[in-house]
């Protein structure tokens, strides 16, 4: 009896290494990360928003997330050089979705800007759309221009559809974090597929420009702005759009404490966690911070669950990064190489720009964290484009090889023998 129960629990454990192996073309790991990150985000979105809203909004994210991953596991099956096909199309129709917020009827406005469109029960921000969008376009010029990248006409062509997607998400939404992160996109995957003699001297341009326009802009419209408000006696939120409210309150907090309000207790809320913070549900910032299960959750994240709550969370997108850069490095063209590097970058800077703002290091710029905060669109596109990762981690080389493994070049060594016998 006791051999055979032995003889089953090594059948059952060789089935589990095997079933292992078959998901390690798909990078199984990177998908542990996905599963760990949306569980501890229905957590959180719960613990932030039980005392208003009860279980609804654990329940509603539950649902968008379970969608999610089924189109998660869908898009995994879908060749990704069909993207490729429609780059252009899908550009231009997540660029003109911009205009819908200046819909009646479609667009909403809300806490002053107009960022959101709403059919029937469904309501998401257009901006959204335009991140996967430009991620594949970047990717499909890149790999058309291939050789011809010293030309030019060819950075012409390459940066030109990212400044009118910057430029009209700027102008129509207002909505400078989104404006951010697909500018962002552009300059890192052009950047990464420069010739390496001419890339520094663009890093070098780049920042020049930026230097120049912060100063332009700080000297030009926001001190004289915020001298104004102080000459008149009145309050940022009365006067000033909430671009310049928000750029305002982080650089004179003490003068705008109504605008400066949820950067202010959201670093409170860190601090009060301390190193293994208050414990889940125990949090008490969360009650006066307005949308804490949103954009500042980090910070409900930090008083709860501490310094190590927060460095666990970091811990695991540096973790997804690295996956996801690793199926860059390995795609088997450039194209699936150039795709997932974009999506990887796409979740760098959001999680960067989010973590920054949770901590007063950035203003607040509405931005999301992904997988954790709550919200619809921005959680179904994200796991769509892990879809993306997936499907191209798939096409990797070798059936049975391990994403990023040591041992990868000697099992396509072996591969390479057998088709030659």
């Amino acid at each position: 009896m006791a051999d055979h129960n032995k003889k089953q629990a090594k059948s059952f454990g060789e089935g589990v290494r095997g079933y292992m192996k078959g998901l390690e073309v798909v990078d199984y790991r990177l998908i542990i990360s996905i599963v760990f990150l949306v569980m501890f985000g229905l957590i959180m979105v719960y613990s932030a928003s039980n005392a208003q809203y009860g279980a609804s909004l654990l329940k509603r994210q539950f649902e968008i997330g379970g969608l999610g991953f089924i189109m998660m596991l869908v898009i995994s099956y879908i060749d990704y050089h069909i993207y490729a096909k429609f780059a252009g199309a899908l550009y231009v129709l997540s660029v003109l979705s911009l205009f819908l917020v200046k819909v009646p009827g479609i667009g909403v406005t809300k806490n002053g800007a107009s960022r959101w469109i709403e059919i029937g029960p469904i309501s998401f921000q257009p901006s959204e759309l335009v991140k996967p969008a430009m991620v594949i376009l970047m990717a499909y010029l890149l790999t058309q221009i291939g050789r011809k990248m010293k030309k030019w006409y060819a950075d012409v062509i390459l940066i030109f559809p990212g400044l009118i997607a910057v430029g009209l998400i700027l102008f129509v939404t207002k909505n400078l974090s989104t404006a951010l992160i697909v500018f962002g996109i552009v300059a890192f995957m052009f950047f990464i597929a420069y010739p390496d003699k001419e890339i520094w001297r663009w890093i070098g341009v780049v920042l020049v420009a930026v230097v120049v326009v912060l100063l332009v802009y700080y000297n030009l419209v926001i001190v004289r702005e915020h001298s104004l408000l102080l000459s008149e006696g009145t309050s940022a939120t009365s006067n000033a759009d909430f671009r310049s409210n928000r750029i305002l309150a982080w650089l004179y907090p003490d003068d705008y404490p109504q605008a400066s309000m949820q950067s202010r207790y959201s670093m409170y809320a860190i601090g009060f966690g301390g190193l293994l913070g208050r414990g889940l549900g125990n949090g008490t910032m969360k009650y006066y911070l307005p949308y804490a299960m949103n954009d500042f959750i980090f910070g409900v994240i930090g008083e709860e669950l501490g310094l190590v709550g927060c460095g666990l969370v970091i811990f695991l997108f540096i973790y997804q990064v690295w996956r996801v850069f690793t199926v860059s490095q390995h795609a088997k063209d450039r194209l699936g190489s150039y795709m997932a590097f974009g999506i990887g970058i796409h979740v760098a800077l959001q999680v960067l720009l989010n973590i920054g703002v949770s901590t007063g290091v950035l203003p607040n710029t509405g931005i999301s964290l992904p997988y954790i905060s709550y919200g619809g669109t921005a959680l179904l596109l994200q796991l769509c484009e892990m879809g993306i990762v997936l499907n191209i981690s798939r096409q990797i080389p070798g059936r049975r090889i391990r994403v990023g493994d040591s041992s990868q070049k000697q099992d396509r060594t072996e591969s390479k023998q057998v088709h030659a016998a």
